[in-house]
């Protein structure tokens, strides 16, 4: 992260043509085309107001365990867990999107249910290995985990579905979130 953050700085000291150039190594060095997962624990505010937060920390301990391995057995990088969400990168949108599936499925089918969001965008975006990931694939990928899908739904943007080669769904969806149009679908439950 150092790196990243020292070229941030350089460029936010830049002008011109300098400018330029140092934004440029920072696409070639951390750019990547690639897919991101963003996982939500959906009634966050409402459990812990219920619960309390000690009990709910056991809860995003849980998802943790279910989806890291998870992630790893679909050939995904898990970029970090922040709260109560996840965030994984996959160089391949098919491996995301059954990464998805599999997360769902394994915190529904726990003796106590994990409530979960998950959203999927594909793109070109900054990757800091382990860190953290900037970028429109990445906002898309959260504003459906956070904002749009409910309990228990996987929501993949075009992009996503058009990297896989699947076919088109038969009902798309659009939302306006945080000036963010964004077009998606949701995915069938297994």
């Amino acid at each position: 992260m150092q790196a990243f953050y020292a070229l941030i700085d350089r460029l936010d000291r830049s002008e011109g043509e300098a400018r330029a150039d140092i934004e440029a190594l920072l696409w070639s060095t951390f750019g990547v085309e690639q897919t991101v997962l963003a996982l939500d624990m959906t009634g966050f505010s409402r459990t812990v107001q219920a619960q309390g937060i000690v009990s709910y920390l056991a809860r995003i301990r849980r998802m943790q365990q279910v989806s890291a391995p998870l992630v790893a057995a679909h050939a995904g990088e898990v970029v970090k867990f922040t709260a109560d969400n996840l965030m994984a990168v996959f160089a391949d949108a098919g491996q995301a999107l059954a990464a998805a599936r599999a997360i769902r499925r394994a915190c529904l089918a726990l003796a106590e249910p994990l409530d979960v969001s998950i959203g999927l965008d594909a793109g070109h975006f900054l990757y800091v290995p382990h860190s953290d990931c900037f970028g429109d694939p990445v906002n898309v990928a959260f504003k459906l985990a956070e904002d749009i899908a409910g309990n228990g739904e996987v929501l993949a943007s075009a992009a996503v579905l058009a990297a896989t080669g699947a076919p088109a769904p038969a009902v798309w969806q659009e939302a306006t979130v945080s000036g963010l149009c964004i077009r998606y679908a949701a995915l069938p439950a297994d």
